[in-house]
């Protein structure tokens, strides 16, 4: 991974922290205010109650998945700072190598091949993380998919409370938004480290 690469690796991390962020933020809240308008309602939207508690529990869920997820970018980036500068110090005594007779001075290829592994060893670390932070994105994608499937089950319920229901149908389709706006950056974001992954897995 160059440096062009990891730059566009932490602005795609930032923006897609700040969207789950805002977004799981509004998620709970209008769930929230979902549980208040069905205990108003009594025993009348029961349904509908179970239906927003499972949002925000689910909203939860993806907070802590989204933790997960970024908690392997800066290890990522840091990892990937150490291979740039590794590399750089193997070609500097490369073109070193290349001018001076080894046999004379035998330390100067021993450095480099060092400098070389160290390289070597943290681009293997790097190609790890990048696996792991894969994973966890997709922990966080299966986390988006059950509460779009809540999000419909919120607007059936919403459907059968007839005339008492219509909050819980604007309630519900404000999630389907937010959802959808995560649904759509962790998508995005997956796409850029899949990118990531397949330019730097033919260096390993």
């Amino acid at each position: 991974m160059n440096m062009e690469q990891m730059m566009r690796l932490v602005d795609a991390s930032h923006l897609l922290n700040n969207t789950l962020t805002s977004s799981l933020r509004e998620i709970d809240r209008m769930a929230l205010n979902a549980l208040v308008l069905v205990k108003r309602q009594g025993s009348t939207l029961a349904g509908y109650g179970i239906v927003a508690q499972a949002f925000r529990e689910r909203a939860a869920f993806l907070k802590e998945a989204a933790h997960e997820m970024q908690s392997y970018v800066s290890p990522l980036i840091q990892t990937q700072l150490h291979v740039l500068k590794y590399t750089r110090m193997a070609d500097s005594y490369a073109r070193q190598v290349k001018h001076v007779n080894t046999t004379n001075c035998p330390s100067l290829e021993c450095t480099y091949k060092q400098w070389k592994q160290n390289a070597a060893t943290k681009e293997a670390e790097a190609h790890r993380l990048l696996q792991h932070l894969l994973h966890a994105v997709v922990r966080v994608e299966e986390g988006i998919n059950e509460q779009e499937y809540v999000v419909v089950n919120g607007r059936i319920e919403a459907a059968l409370s007839e005339g008492i229901g219509v909050p819980l149908a604007r309630v519900s389709d404000e999630m389907g938004v937010a959802v959808e706006k995560v649904h759509q950056a962790i998508s995005d974001y997956r796409y850029q480290l899949e990118e990531f992954y397949d330019e730097n897995s033919a260096d390993i």
